[in-house]
């Protein structure tokens, strides 16, 4: 009788070459086992990413292929992966780390554990989580966190991610040539609201404080002149206020940049007072919304309003959960730059405040990483650069306002990549997300 080969350990080779690949690709050295080998596949010894120069510190592996179909209790988020008795016994006696490797031939995706890494009271039973183990470069610090010896004080295992592309969360603003200065006879912005309001067609991008105002624009031209004192309005160099050190100046300066910026983006954005927030306009009812930009020279799209119906109960009101930000201003030298933060709001239908935003927040930052935040700031940053970029006024077709512009920031290299893994620490309104999960789940009406 002649001697074959199965099909189950060709797939088994493939496997073991995906999972070797992957490893040489993060910059590690892989030793395949022989033919004597019993539990492990092979091994994984770390190298310094700078030096080129082994660590010492070794990882076995186990490589687990399977030609298609889905794992136990798989979603587009999960799955789950029960060990045998035999192999779990084994691989606890090993004195280094063990982890498995599941290769599937069909969509070439691999995930990695720790063998030891398993449900609370099941100890045979491994839950996977798709993002987060993922088995790539990225990986490479949480695979050198497996060989630190905690017995032993002062280990120290370098970062071995590789450098990585940094965008910074800022935007330099380029402000108007001229702001313009006036006595008021009104000691407030708040006294002179009511004022303005009698005239028509009120703007708001201006300030008051202790019967000064100032603004990018004109006061004569538009109804605002029913709150200054005319005679006295005068146009100075920008940097003449907004550059000096006086707190009251600095002050205004950052009051009249957000009410610019709020008149600036109206059509995209809503401003709320209280949660100092700008956040995605809805344009119906319980209707989702997309917004186009550009993203590393393609274009690129992003559901900013997004619209979710009750899964239980098809009857009872759903949510909408609007991308946002809060935008700070901050002076550095002789510049000022905005800084994004970028979060969401929640209403019930698009336009009436939600009443659980803060549970509905905390599950949403359980699930995000760091391409997610990544993705969200390019996003509000070709906003404002796009918001800046009319030749005339935005909102008044006629005349030419100045607008504020943004600049994009250089991108910095960092000579090691953050580790995804920092990424997944415990949101601090943890607390809350129970009462997300109950409201996704119909609980909240």
């Amino acid at each position: 009788m002649s001697k074959s080969v199965t099909d189950n350990q060709i797939l088994g080779e493939l496997g073991e070459t995906a999972v070797k690949k992957i490893v040489l690709e993060t910059g590690f050295i892989y030793e395949q086992r022989g033919r004597l080998e019993a539990g492990v596949d092979g091994l994984i010894e770390l190298r310094d990413p700078k030096s080129g120069a082994p660590l010492g510190k070794l990882l076995a592996v186990q490589v687990k292929s399977t030609a298609s179909g889905k794992y136990v209790r798989e979603t587009e988020r999960q799955f789950e992966y029960l060990l045998q008795p035999d192999d779990l016994a084994l691989w606890r006696q090993s004195n280094i780390p063990v982890i498995i490797v599941l290769w599937r031939q069909s969509d070439g995706s691999a995930y990695w554990k720790d063998v030891t890494d398993s449900l609370r009271g099941e100890e045979r039973r491994l839950r996977f989580d798709k993002e987060l183990d993922r088995f790539d470069a990225s990986c490479a610090d949480r695979l050198g966190n497996l060989t630190i010896d905690r017995r032993t004080p002062g280990v120290f295992v370098p970062p071995l991610n590789r450098g990585e592309d940094a965008i910074i969360n800022m935007m330099r603003i380029q402000l108007p040539d001229e702001i313009f200065l006036s006595s008021s006879p009104f000691g407030s912005r708040r006294d002179a609201i009511p004022e303005l309001h009698k005239h028509g067609s009120p703007r708001y991008d201006w300030v008051i404080r202790n019967r000064r105002f100032a603004s990018f624009f004109d006061p004569r031209e538009y109804p605002t002149k029913s709150i200054v004192d005319i005679d006295q309005v005068e146009a100075i160099d920008t940097s003449l206020f907004a550059l000096n050190d006086d707190l009251d100046d600095r002050n205004d300066t950052i009051d009249l940049l957000r009410r610019t910026l709020e008149r600036q983006v109206v059509s995209e954005l809503a401003f709320l007072p209280k949660d100092r927030l700008f956040h995605f306009i809805a344009m119906a009812q319980n209707k989702s919304r997309s917004y186009r930009y550009e993203a590393n020279v393609k274009d690129a799209s992003a559901k900013v309003v997004s619209y979710y119906p009750n899964k239980k109960k098809p009857d009872a009101p759903g949510y909408v959960r609007h991308h946002a930000a809060g935008f700070r201003f901050e002076r550095l030298g002789d510049e000022w730059f905005i800084i994004i933060d970028p979060t969401f709001y929640f209403t019930r239908n698009g336009f009436q405040p939600h009443r659980y935003p803060e549970a509905l927040l905390a599950g949403k930052k359980r699930l995000e990483r760091n391409a997610a935040v990544r993705g969200q700031v390019i996003m509000w940053q070709h906003l404002l650069a796009d918001s800046g970029s009319k030749e005339q006024g935005l909102f008044d077709p006629v005349s030419n306002d100045p607008v504020l512009r943004f600049e994009h920031l250089p991108v910095l290299t960092l000579s090691q990549a953050v580790p995804e893994s920092s990424w997944t620490r415990t949101d601090p309104r943890a607390k809350d997300m129970q009462a997300a999960d109950l409201f996704e789940e119909g609980a909240f009406s």
